[in-house]
């Protein structure tokens, strides 16, 4: 759809910009302790552009205006106030609850990109001694701004504009043919009409790449562009060059120091359910995934040492058994053909063992089965505590440039879905016919982790005892699991158990 300018603001400009449900939650969380960590407080919406976008819109609406422009989150939240921003954390809009499949990736990507231009920018400036570091953290996170606003209005518009970028089409061209106005020109009027700082407005086009600050912004938004969409593309490769002649360093020395940011972004972010071209460096490039393409295989995100792999068995066709573990529910879906992919390690999160860890083997040659040849996106085995209070995540297998269920942790004192699942052997399929059923019965910070939309689950039990379960979905926000892959699933676990020692 094509418009000008002026008519895009118009129709874009007067919506909040979503906020990823993490960042709500940590802030709500936040604020219910009796004494409220404001340098946390900062941290976790200065992760999201959602809020922080928030945060500055209302700092420049106060009637009386500082003397000196706020550019930094860390000032902008004490002149606001704590009521403000408890209100705002329940009534900004939830990116998960406003935007699925590929709309919803869409934004997950451009707000992985925000952040870590924001995090290159802030290192880069100190490499380059530039003052006002948090205020070019600001300018990086909210650079493209036009691209957040127009994902969450405008999603189907925004992905024909993204296709046509991945394909190989020039950015800004693509977007003056379809939309009728460059992302550039649409970011310098919306941060003109929200009163952002002027930082922003100067760091788009080229009018003021001579200036530092503005080329560091641009430069960290370039570089966190291309490289979320590989490490060796030609456009990559192009900003080492520049990144290089940026710091006054040899292209060698540039490209480590990136390198070295990227890993950094990586630890900082990956509570997020962000891609994070970070994992990417050693292992190999993400394929870009679009929409006709949002289900074949991507490259895995992390490898584990050669003593931690096991040898991979073929599932082989449901077996008659005598004792089958009971099904919560398992309505008949249709089966749908698994991509074969690489083979990954599973990641572990837990310390590695001096030895090989039999149990390990074992179980990561499951969760290998379920990826590769069942064609599940994410595969996790989560493990009892010994003290039976809490079931965390062990092993993960993930296709997806994320590690939104490593860190997956649940309380099992209080009643849940994956609580009944342990009173015995059985399993669960979720599905769009019972979601109204089941979704209440998983907790919040579950939910955020886990494919709302459709996962499978099953008990693990060795002589009798519950020692965990495994789950598997088609990522954050894809499609639900087929009945055959369900079925397949179970056969998985249940010669897990049997290998392991029963499971009755």
């Amino acid at each position: 759809m094509s418009q000008t300018v002026e008519e895009w603001v118009r129709q874009i400009s007067s919506e909040s910009i979503p906020v990823m449900q993490r960042t709500l939650t940590q802030v709500r969380d936040l604020l219910n302790k009796s004494s409220v960590n404001h340098t946390r407080l900062s941290e976790v919406i200065s992760r999201d552009p959602g809020f922080s976008l928030y945060v500055m819109q209302k700092l420049s609406q106060l009637p009386n205006q500082p003397k000196e422009p706020i550019t930094r989150i860390t000032l902008a939240i004490p002149m606001l106030g704590m009521e403000l921003i408890e209100q705002a954390s329940k009534t900004l809009p939830s990116l998960e609850d406003k935007l699925k499949g590929p709309p919803r990736r869409g934004l997950y990507n451009c707000y992985s990109r925000a952040a870590h231009a924001a995090l290159y920018v802030r290192s880069l400036a100190k490499m380059r001694n530039l003052p006002d570091t948090d205020g070019l953290y600001t300018g990086a996170l909210l650079h493209d701004i036009g691209e957040m606003a127009l994902w969450s209005v405008v999603p189907d518009e925004m992905q024909r504009v993204q296709n046509k970028i991945l394909s190989g089409d020039d950015r800004e061209s693509v977007a003056k043919a379809e939309l009728g106005c460059t992302f550039e020109t649409l970011n310098i009027h919306l941060s003109e009409r929200w009163q952002l700082p002027d930082l922003i407005k100067e760091s788009q086009g080229i009018s003021n790449s001579f200036l530092p600050k503005p080329l560091s912004v641009m430069l960290s938004s370039a570089i966190a562009r291309e490289t979320s969409l590989g490490w060796q593309r030609e456009k990559t490769l192009g900003d080492m060059e520049l990144l290089a002649e940026f710091l006054e360093i040899p292209q060698e020395n540039a490209i480590s120091a990136l390198h070295r940011l990227a890993a950094e972004a990586a630890r900082d972010l990956h509570a997020l359910p962000l891609p994070l071209p970070g994992f990417y460096i050693i292992s190999g490039d993400p394929k870009p995934v679009t929409k006709s393409a949002s289900r074949k295989a991507e490259q895995p995100t992390q490898h584990t040492p050669p003593s931690q792999k096991a040898a991979l068995e073929k599932p082989q066709p449901a077996p008659d058994q005598k004792t089958q573990p009971s099904t919560i529910e398992s309505p008949p879906e249709t089966e749908t053909p698994a991509a074969k992919q690489q083979k990954p390690a599973a990641v572990s999160d837990t310390p590695p063992a001096q030895k090989s860890n039999p149990l390990q083997e074992m179980l990561n040659s499951a969760l290998q089965q379920m990826h590769e040849d069942l064609g599940l996106s994410r595969t996790m085995f989560a493990m009892l505590t010994p003290d039976r209070a809490m079931i965390r995540s062990r092993l993960v297998i993930e296709s997806e440039q994320q590690l939104s269920l490593k860190g997956f942790a649940l309380d099992t004192k209080k009643p849940s879905l994956f609580k009944i699942l342990l009173n015995k052997p059985q399993a669960v399929i979720l599905n769009k016919d019972n979601a109204e059923k089941y979704l209440p019965m998983i907790p919040q910070e579950a939910k955020e982790q886990i494919n709302t939309s459709g996962f499978v689950s099953m008990s693990i039990f060795i002589r009798n005892k519950p020692v965990g379960l495994f789950y598997a979905d088609n990522g954050l926000s894809g499609p639900g699991v087929t009945r055959q892959q369900f079925e397949n699933f179970k056969v998985i676990c249940q010669k897990m158990m049997k290998t392991m020692g029963g499971g009755k």
